[in-house]
């Protein structure tokens, strides 16, 4: 008989954040990179009482959304503040993978004390496989961790020793379902929840495996090892580039590594995902892509960011970094979001029937609520709807009669 951590995985709903790892213990559950290029735990001992725990606050169960919002919301969510912007400061708005909105505020909210410390997610020079949660305390700290990682991150295998040794006030960065975790988890142990005064979401369009990344490098002819690996950042949308062992640089462009090979590599529960557009967060942030014919232009230029603020607070920050001329922000329309993300329009619409294809195909019934995925639904072409829904059916019963 699995354990409940074992069966979040089999299921395929394990997204390798490490929350399983924090809460069990490191010489009980271990997270380790598999065969497909995603992180997954291995369960040394059993532990009973903290799995009860994981399954509240696993993100790939749950999706319990605070912020509520009305039915003409269901689309994008709560919106208080819209904005398309930049840093200011000229590194934070080339290295970042847009306008380094981001960046910007976190060095802000740093430099005026606003926080003590940024939580976000940070590579390796020498090994693209380790990204895990960064400290960042100053501005060098937030600019190593610029950029996109279209690659599994170690985001909570360590967050309650995190909380329980230090006393920082924090502001947290993370993709949505980082959002959701940290949430499910504040639920939990409701006595952190001072400890973080403000929440940023990356819109985010699904994790890539590992093998993704692998299948460029192989793709671009590169020996190994490689290093300096960037997703995206230097411009917008930024190369993917890194250095072989023979010192040659590589790159790739945004259209070819993230539109032809890395997001074929996605893992199969962000294509369940509810919402990449950080509806949790006090703050979202993405690409404010310029329009072609109505879709993005992904054609070099000086980044933009996409700014949305969710909650007070969030509003409040961004207000005060752009007075203070860390940020500048120019207002947009809420009609010009479709055409910005079409990719997350069409993922909110079709989020229900793929929720309800993964029930009626294996069961389960995902703890994603109070999202208005039902009313979002109504606005989704339905032929598309019934083939999504198929399609998803499909995926599920023939992962199921693999299962032990």
């Amino acid at each position: 008989m699995p354990s409940a951590i074992e069966w979040i995985d089999r299921n395929r709903l394990c997204l390798g954040c490490g929350f399983c790892e924090s809460l069990c213990g490191k010489e009980n559950v271990s997270m380790q990179i598999g065969a497909d290029g995603f992180f997954h735990p291995n369960v040394i001992r059993r532990q009973p009482e903290k799995e009860s725990i994981v399954l509240r606050v696993c993100p790939g169960l749950n999706v319990v959304n605070d912020i509520r919002f009305a039915k003409n919301e269901r689309i994008w969510g709560r919106i208080l503040s819209l904005h398309a912007g930049f840093a200011t400061d000229a590194a934070a708005r080339r290295k970042g993978s847009s306008g380094g909105v981001v960046s910007g505020l976190a060095i802000h909210l740093l430099d005026t004390g606003q926080v003590d410390a940024v939580l976000q997610v940070g590579g390796e020079r020498d090994d693209y496989h380790r990204n895990s949660l960064r400290v960042s305390v100053n501005r060098d700290d937030i600019l190593r961790c610029a950029s996109s990682r279209y690659a599994p991150a170690l985001v909570f295998d360590r967050i309650l020793q995190l909380l329980e040794t230090t006393s920082h006030r924090f502001c947290f960065i993370g993709k949505p379902c980082d959002i959701s975790g940290l949430k499910n988890l504040l639920t939990v142990y409701p006595q952190y929840r001072s400890r973080f005064v403000v929440t940023v979401a990356i819109l985010c369009a699904g994790m890539p495996s590992f093998r993704g990344t692998q299948a460029i490098v192989d793709q671009l002819g590169a020996v190994p090892p490689v290093s300096d690996l960037t997703y995206r950042g230097n411009g917008w949308p930024g190369y993917f580039s890194f250095i072989d062992s023979r010192q040659r640089t590589y790159r790739q462009s945004y259209n070819d590594s993230w539109g032809k090979n890395l997001n074929q590599h996605l893992h199969f529960r962000c294509k369940l995902c509810p919402e990449g557009i950080g509806i949790q967060a006090d703050i979202a942030a993405g690409d404010a892509w310029e329009t072609t014919d109505g879709y993005p232009d992904f054609a070099e230029r000086d980044g933009q960011s996409l700014v949305i603020g969710r909650t007070a607070t969030g509003v409040a920050l961004l207000e005060a970094a752009a007075a203070d001329g860390a940020l500048a922000l120019a207002p947009l329309a809420v009609e010009q979001l479709r055409m910005m993300q079409p990719y997350q329009y069409n993922r909110r619409t079709r989020a229900f029937s793929r929720k309800l294809a993964m029930w009626l195909g294996s069961g389960i019934r995902l703890n994603f609520r109070h999202l208005r995925l039902f009313s979002a639904m109504l606005m989704a072409d339905k032929l598309l709807l019934l083939k999504d829904f198929k399609g998803t059916l499909r995926r599920v019963r023939a992962r199921k009669t693999q299962l032990p």
